[in-house]
């Protein structure tokens, strides 16, 4: 290699590498968004939380927590409790139906102590 060769070399690898660093801990949490607790207009205190970051799937998703055990751990979130968590499960509920095309994704939306496929332990 000659000279002139390695110093354009050097001056692009000067430009690129601050480029690419820059976007790296953007590509890192892309998977998790973390939300500060605050309360809502009814007056209801939301608590902090993980959720998965927004995206064209519905599949992925941690599901909602039930507990403080859930809440603080939302990868190991399991609706069905078939043993895969929620964000790898296709089917949350264990209906049959993809969580994509299930309008009611993680079992009985409207009250998950009442009717739900868990009973009225949770």
């Amino acid at each position: 290699m000659i000279k002139s060769q390695k110093v354009c070399l050097r001056i692009s690898l000067l430009i690129v590498c601050p480029i690419l660093l820059a976007f790296c801990p953007v590509i890192a949490s892309a998977g998790d968004v973390n939300v500060k607790g605050y309360t809502r207009r009814d007056g209801t205190y939301v608590q902090p939380h993980v959720r998965s970051a927004p995206d064209s799937s519905r599949a992925n998703n941690y599901g909602p927590s039930y507990n403080s055990f859930e809440l603080a751990r939302p990868k190991q979130r399991d609706n069905d409790r078939d043993g895969l968590p929620n964000y790898r499960d296709n089917d949350d509920d264990s209906d049959g139906r993809g969580d994509d095309t299930d309008s009611s994704q993680y079992g009985d939306a409207g009250d998950m102590n009442n009717g739900s496929i868990y009973g009225s332990d949770r």
